[in-house]
């Protein structure tokens, strides 16, 4: 109930998208009355942390009221914008900044803990965002000169991430600037060899490019 009223604050949300998002297509007769209870015992505990009624009853459904900086998704988005934009006027060692405490509010994967079916799609699209974050992060990163310092986050995350091209082509240049110029090209013939086995694939243009840089000289080795 909480998760799909914090998805999209100030606004109402429909008391049959709740229904539907607790019970799918086979809701209980008294799922009304449930919501209900649950309306009452999530204002109860905001009171209990000392907040200010942040649920509001609506004639179609309920809202959550919150005010600029009271909820880490949108801090998230603000930061990770205001990080691109001091990229783009080419100010990396900040938006690097700005993009490491946009990052640290994460502690653990979206909506973790909630069987929640309708709620997947939403999850999916939070992690997307993290995960672009964290490649921005790494390439600006890169252009600072800290090719060492990435490459160990950087195979937790081909691991957690096997088929994400462009984390394999952070690791290849991170493996490369670092004078491990073998261990990059092992990393494209290691993906290479998964996408033919399991997908019938071959790595897309970025990588293919890459590796051929790599081979020629082309791509700079600090």
């Amino acid at each position: 109930m909480l998760a799909t009223l914090a998805l999209t604050p100030n606004w109402v949300v429909p008391l049959d998208r709740l229904v539907d998002n607790l019970w799918g297509a086979a809701p209980p007769a008294s799922a009304r009355t449930q919501i209900r209870i649950c309306v009452s015992q999530l204002r109860r505990a905001f009171a209990d942390a000392g907040a200010p009624p942040v649920i509001e009853t609506r004639p179609n459904g309920y809202r959550l009221r919150l005010g600029p900086g009271e909820l880490d998704a949108t801090l998230f988005n603000e930061e990770v914008a205001r990080a691109r934009l001091r990229a783009a006027a080419g100010h990396l060692p900040e938006a690097a900044a700005v993009l490491r405490q946009a990052l640290a509010r994460w502690t653990g994967p979206a909506m973790a803990g909630l069987d929640c079916p309708a709620l997947e799609s939403w999850a999916r699209r939070l992690e997307e965002n993290r995960l672009r974050a964290v490649e921005e992060r790494v390439r600006l990163e890169l252009a600072l000169g800290r090719p060492g310092d990435l490459v160990g986050e950087l195979l937790e995350l081909v691991s957690a991430h096997p088929f994400r091209e462009h984390l394999h082509a952070l690791l290849m240049q991170a493996l490369h600037r670092s004078g491990r110029t073998v261990e990059a090209l092992g990393v494209y013939r290691t993906l290479r060899a998964q996408l033919v086995e399991e997908l019938g694939l071959e790595p897309g243009p970025e990588l293919r490019t890459l590796e051929q840089d790599i081979l020629n000289g082309a791509c700079p080795a600090s």
